[in-house]
């Protein structure tokens, strides 16, 4: 049986040997290396033979998705899958843009991770059930015309983001204020600068708006109805 050979980049040694311990069941699963921080990742990357890379995104010094693409600057065709607890849609994009294979939550059962890698090695992408797929079909839509589709959206507050997130996904200003504990004439002027920042001029466009960049669900109640 062909090994699969990992290196593993992760601040947290908890981690390394947590999975060292667990792959122990897999004989086709070999750690080969272990780093806790990118750059040492890069010398462990040039010191191995690695046939996938599990990364954390949440790195000291040198942050995930740069870390991603001095991985790539070495070996291009090399699989990287993030294994991180970083959910949001922004990071996870970033780091498909960046060149990653996949992204599995460290909340995710083993037989994900373990799917996960498997598919990277075999040249798929791989990602959460618990993550929105949009994101990956989005990716591969936008990947090749030379813009970040996110770069709006990154203009945005955390807050800002929080008020979107639930303004799309159906809330009311009342409904969005309680949940935030903020005062529904905050979340009113938070959403005048989330249309100013979107270029967005009701609702339903800020529903549309948010299943384009994965953020909503297809299947998720729409704003189409709410006045902005």
């Amino acid at each position: 049986m062909s090994q699969v050979r990992l290196l593993i980049v992760d601040t947290h040694p908890i981690i390394e040997e947590g999975l060292e311990l667990l792959f122990e069941e897999y004989p086709d699963l070999n750690i080969v290396a272990t780093a806790g921080d990118g750059l040492e990742g890069l010398e462990k990357l040039r010191q191995f033979q690695v046939d996938v890379v599990l990364l954390e995104m949440v790195l000291p010094e040198v942050g995930g998705v740069e870390t991603i693409r001095l991985y790539l600057d070495e070996k291009p065709e090399l699989p990287i899958l993030v294994y991180s607890g970083q959910h949001d849609e922004s990071t996870v994009f970033r780091a498909l843009k960046a060149g990653a294979k996949g992204y599995i939550l460290k909340t995710a059962p083993l037989s994900e991770l373990i799917e996960g890698i498997h598919k990277v090695y075999s040249g798929d992408y791989a990602l959460s059930p618990s993550l929105n797929p949009a994101i990956i079909e989005f990716y591969i839509e936008h990947r090749d015309r030379g813009f970040d589709p996110l770069a709006d959206y990154e203009t945005l507050t955390e807050r800002e983001k929080q008020v979107f997130r639930l303004l799309a996904n159906g809330q009311q200003t009342r409904e969005v204020a309680d949940i935030l504990c903020i005062s529904p004439k905050t979340v009113a002027k938070h959403r005048i600068a989330i249309k100013k920042k979107l270029s967005l001029t009701n609702a339903a466009e800020m529903a549309q708006y948010a299943i384009r960049l994965g953020i909503l669900s297809v299947d998720s109640p729409q704003t189409g109805q709410q006045t902005m």
